[in-house]
């Protein structure tokens, strides 16, 4: 079985392995509510991280095999050539039982490497951050010649400037430092579910009036009376994405891989862009509805100075008071907070300078907060769930950068409460962004089009009693105000 042979075989392998996890994921997330379980909810997190996972070692495996089978054209191109010029060398003829010996070409050569055949700094790359088999097999055959020939480790009583040219700059492309993001704290929290097939808007039947119960006034006297009434839902499905025009010579003259380091990247803002909106989305020019611009979701009082600790501790329990009070299937579960606000509450003390929230290290026994995780952020390595940070008003801390600190007049960072059972996000391609390259939008210039998106929708409008926000409402210079350090 040749290299293209095997590839090809990890790939249908590699799909079928994400069908099932996307089949299981899918069916997770399909069953009501009431029958899923901290287990079910877990292993569907599990599932999502392992389809992105997956679909990584599928874009590479794809890549692999479009390497081959532009190898095996060049091949087959130089042997076609070969025989219509009459230069295909003929095999030698040897007798049997008799043996000779023959010098066979080098693995790497100044020839082979003009004629595009192999490339040492190539394989390299490639069988280091690719996995590349083949390229792997040849820089051990490399290393075999150089020991059997006498050509292996030498010293020289040289320096570098006695090469002058010959020493090529290292670029430790593995080490390279792309744009910070904020990741996607709050989108991973959620459940993620599957976006429908067809369709741009997901509806949701919702009761606006409830049926009701009352005592009856006397026998035979008729029992109260109240007619349900229900609307639909109309959750938009947005698409999120963006582009980057990449020139053919970096791509095809350039470091291999430079295609991957851009969809990374894209990759990275798609997941930072998709949590703001879930955050704070406007609902117009093609954005998703967030939770601090969704009607029906509490607001605490706003703030008559700069928040203090105590001021702080006041407006956030009665955020808790509203959303644990909007109905027995409501709890609120997690707390929301830019990391600036986390660390301004780390920092507050009493009259005696004691630290009011203290490291979990240090055994609280009455303090305003916990800090769990000292310096983290919950978007750190990209986990999901995310890590918490610390516990408040007994309940967990995620930091998410994504939270706007310019709110309001004041200008104001927020605070969230809620329930994340009661935020619906539904994505498709199981929360994988697509990943697509345009070779002919603009050939004349030999300009390449990468491009990534995908669709999303997401409401926290079913039960906005569910979530709750303190913060963004007081005047200038009043209530969650950038903190001074």
């Amino acid at each position: 079985m040749d290299p293209l042979e095997i590839l090809r075989q990890r790939l249908d392998e590699l799909c079928t392995q994400i069908d099932t996890t996307r089949s299981r994921a899918t069916q997770i997330l399909g069953m009501p509510q009431d029958q899923l379980t901290d287990e079910l909810r877990t292993e569907a997190s599990n599932l999502r991280s392992q389809l992105v996972t997956l679909h990584t070692r599928r874009g590479e495996l794809e890549g692999q095999i479009r390497e081959e089978e532009a190898e095996a054209s060049r091949r087959s191109a130089r042997q076609a050539a070969q025989v219509e010029h009459g230069s295909v060398p003929t095999p030698e003829a040897r007798g049997v039982g008799g043996a000779r010996v023959t010098r066979e070409e080098r693995t790497y050569t100044r020839e082979k490497t003009a004629r595009g055949e192999s490339s040492f700094f190539a394989d390299a790359y490639r069988a280091q951050f690719m996995g590349d088999q083949a390229a792997a097999q040849r820089l051990g055959r490399h290393s075999t010649e150089q020991a059997v020939e006498g050509e292996g480790v030498q010293e020289r009583a040289t320096t570098t400037g006695s090469f002058a040219g010959l020493v090529p700059p290292q670029y430790l492309v593995d080490l390279y430092a792309p744009v910070q993001r904020n990741g996607a704290p709050l989108a991973n929290l959620l459940d993620s579910l599957p976006l429908p097939p067809t369709g741009m808007t997901v509806s949701i039947p919702r009761a606006t009036t409830g049926a009701a119960a009352a005592s009856q006034a006397t026998e035979n006297s008729a029992l109260q009376n109240t007619d349900e009434v229900w609307a639909d839902l109309q959750v938009p499905v947005r698409t999120i994405g963006g582009q980057q025009d990449v020139s053919r010579q970096s791509l095809e003259r350039g470091t291999p891989g430079i295609d991957l380091i851009v969809f990374r990247d894209l990759a990275a803002a798609y997941y930072s862009e998709l949590d703001r909106q879930i955050i704070a989305g406007s609902g117009a020019s093609g954005q998703m509805l967030g939770i601090t611009n969704t009607v029906g979701i509490s607001q605490a009082s706003a703030y008559t100075a700069a928040a203090t600790a105590q001021t702080f501790y006041t407006k956030t329990a009665g955020v808790l008071a509203a959303v644990a009070g909007a109905g027995t299937e409501i709890v609120p579960e997690f707390w929301l907070m830019h990391p600036r606000r986390w660390y301004w509450l780390t920092a507050q003390v009493d009259s005696q300078g004691r630290p009011l929230a203290v490291p979990l290290a240090n055994g609280p026994g009455n303090a305003l907060a916990v800090n769990t995780y000292p310096g983290g952020t919950s978007a750190d390595n990209g986990q999901q769930p995310p890590r918490p940070v610390g516990i408040y008003h007994g309940l967990p801390v995620y930091l998410d950068a994504n939270v706007p600190t310019s709110v309001g007049t004041g200008p104001e960072d927020q605070v969230i409460a809620g329930d994340p059972s009661k935020g619906y996000l539904w994505e498709d391609n199981g929360g994988v962004p697509r990943q697509l390259k345009f070779e002919q939008t603009l050939g004349q210039n030999l300009t390449i089009k990468l491009v990534l998106f995908n669709y999303a929708a997401f409401t926290a409008g079913r039960y906005p009693a569910a979530f709750g926000v303190a913060g963004g409402n007081s005047g200038a210079g009043f209530g969650q105000v950038a903190p001074t350090f």
